[in-house]
């Protein structure tokens, strides 16, 4: 017995990664200099740092604000040197040998083991008690622990599904369909453990709104368009939503240009070399926190009415590029693995701060040990994203829609001098190339049906900035984007049209007979 735990605990060492020669090699050393210092950094870094920030990670309360917004500390060099064994496995992985000090390594993965196993193991005593409730208040009670657990557990929704638990969630909702307070927190649940409900259209209808600073206001008007001629809000016509509510953005629209986008120069520059920040950041977090207040992303599937919502930042602290993460207000089954990371256990107001940390503008935001940026860095135009979780979502369904919105664009038509371009033109260049949407663009054009695929970006006669604030410019903003509506009023009515086709009486049939087919099957496997 003692044998086979040894046997076992070497074979987790063995799988270990390990550092590999070639990061370190004189040759490397020699060409890529910068490059291998990088890494440098990065090795000793990760040797000199507390163990014990590794569980920190688990430990995390969504609900405290404060965890959210620090990273981790790291202990100091003269710490990390009184550790003989941060020494050794140092200088022993750069002469290319194994680390010789497995203890601590083998310590941590067992405290993330037993967490794991003590969190699955309650999920399944909380689906007991699910099972065995009879009375109204007591389901209601464990399924609000539940949730509760499943936020701060996610990948404990696997336990749900293997143990043939979603079928009693879907029975309460169907028996208890009159109280409302129940039915909110039962679409949590199924929100959190991946379970969709059939679509509302005959196939999948998604809106992407890309990003573009007080330029939001151009799709705003657009979608107030559309909510004019089609007689209904943008959460009944759409069931997948890259982007937030026209309400919210509009009163944060209004105050960008009152409260955020005004700065003294002087004090600007000042900010811009001490903080990375022309704008006060700080500003910028207490309107979030005031609008939106501290409540958890996906609470909002508690609204009958609400769609799947998701907001893109980028991570750049991954690696060496930065990395598409999403703010969802739901998971994906277990099975269903989306490209891109993310989670649905964070607050609102944390979603849109970091989905919105524009470099220059605002600091970048910490976020449990992960540094967000502004998505539009990376995906300014976040619409194959989107397309691509609402597949996930509901797959072997067609498309019915996929709207893109833009934030305007302008092109000079003057022709600039045939011998070079200024080093000002290289850097916008570069900017313009980083942050373009229609290649995007032009790809889903090609590859959607013509009637599936919709793009409304507005010719500005005017270049526009990021941070306008002068209500002037914001009027204009407006004016041109009511005179490209009313210069593409046929695409617009086609629009209003397919977005208006509900699905039919044979299509809700036949997902009645397949949902109870699937709960059968559940109950004899």
């Amino acid at each position: 017995m003692h044998l086979d735990h040894q046997k076992s605990r070497a074979a987790s060492r063995d799988t270990l990664p390990l550092c590999t020669k070639s990061l370190f090699h004189m040759s490397n050393l020699t060409t890529l200099f910068g490059e291998n210092c990088s890494y440098m950094a990065t090795h000793i870094n990760s040797y000199f740092k507390s163990y014990a920030a590794a569980d920190e990670e688990m430990d995390r309360d969504p609900y405290s604000e404060e965890s959210g917004s620090t990273l981790k500390k790291h202990t100091s060099l003269f710490q990390g040197l009184l550790n003989p064994f941060g020494i050794q496995s140092l200088f022993g992985c750069y002469l290319g040998r194994a680390s010789t000090s497995p203890t601590t390594v083998d310590l941590t993965l067992d405290r993330a083991a037993e967490r794991r196993q003590l969190a699955e193991d309650r999920t399944r005593v909380l689906l007991g008690k699910l099972e065995k409730a009879r009375a109204r208040s007591s389901i209601s009670s464990c399924i609000e622990e539940l949730n509760a657990h499943l936020i701060l557990n996610p990948a404990c929704k696997s336990i749900v599904w293997q143990e043939k638990s979603t079928t009693h969630v879907l029975k309460h909702r169907r028996l208890f369909w009159m109280d409302e307070k129940l039915q909110a927190a039962l679409r949590e649940t199924l929100a959190l453990i991946g379970y969709v409900d059939p679509l509302k259209g005959w196939g999948i209808r998604v809106l992407s709104i890309d990003g573009g600073g007080t330029r939001g206001v151009v799709p705003l008007q657009i979608l107030k368009e559309l909510e004019a001629q089609t007689g209904k809000r943008v959460y009944q016509l759409f069931d997948y939503v890259c982007g937030v509510s026209t309400e919210e953005c509009e009163e944060m629209y209004r105050r960008f240009g009152s409260d955020v986008f005004r700065q003294n120069p002087l004090i600007g520059t000042v900010k811009m070399g001490w903080t990375h920040s022309y704008y006060n950041t700080e500003t910028w977090e207490m309107i979030l926190k005031e609008k939106i207040g501290d409540h958890l992303l996906v609470r909002t599937a508690r609204d009958e009415r609400s769609p799947k919502v998701s907001a893109v930042s980028a991570v750049v602290n991954w690696g060496t590029s930065p990395k598409p993460f999403i703010f969802r207000n739901y998971n994906h089954c277990p099975g269903c693995l989306s490209r891109y990371a993310g989670g649905s256990g964070y607050q609102l107001w944390q979603a849109v701060r970091a989905s919105s940390a524009a470099p220059g503008y605002f600091q970048e935001f910490p976020l449990y040990n992960d540094i967000h940026q502004d998505g539009g860095i990376i995906l300014n135009n976040p619409c194959a994203l989107a397309v691509h979780e609402s597949q996930l979502l509901w797959p072997n369904q067609p498309f019915q829609c996929v709207l893109s919105l833009g934030t305007g664009r302008y092109d000079n038509a003057r022709r600039g001098p045939a011998t070079s371009t200024s080093l000002r033109a290289k850097i916008s260049n570069l900017i313009s190339s980083a942050t373009d949407t229609e290649g995007v663009h032009s790809l889903l054009a090609d590859l959607l049906e013509p009637n599936v695929y919709f793009r409304f970006n507005p010719m500005l006669s005017a270049e526009v900035s990021l941070d306008e604030s002068r209500p002037g410019a914001l009027k204009q903003l407006q004016g041109d984007t009511k005179q490209y509506l009313e210069r593409n009023e046929p695409k617009l009515k086609l629009l209003c049209g397919v977005l208006g086709e509900e699905r039919t009486t044979l299509w809700k049939t036949r997902d009645w007979i397949s949902e109870k087919a699937w709960q059968l099957q559940q109950r004899w496997a």
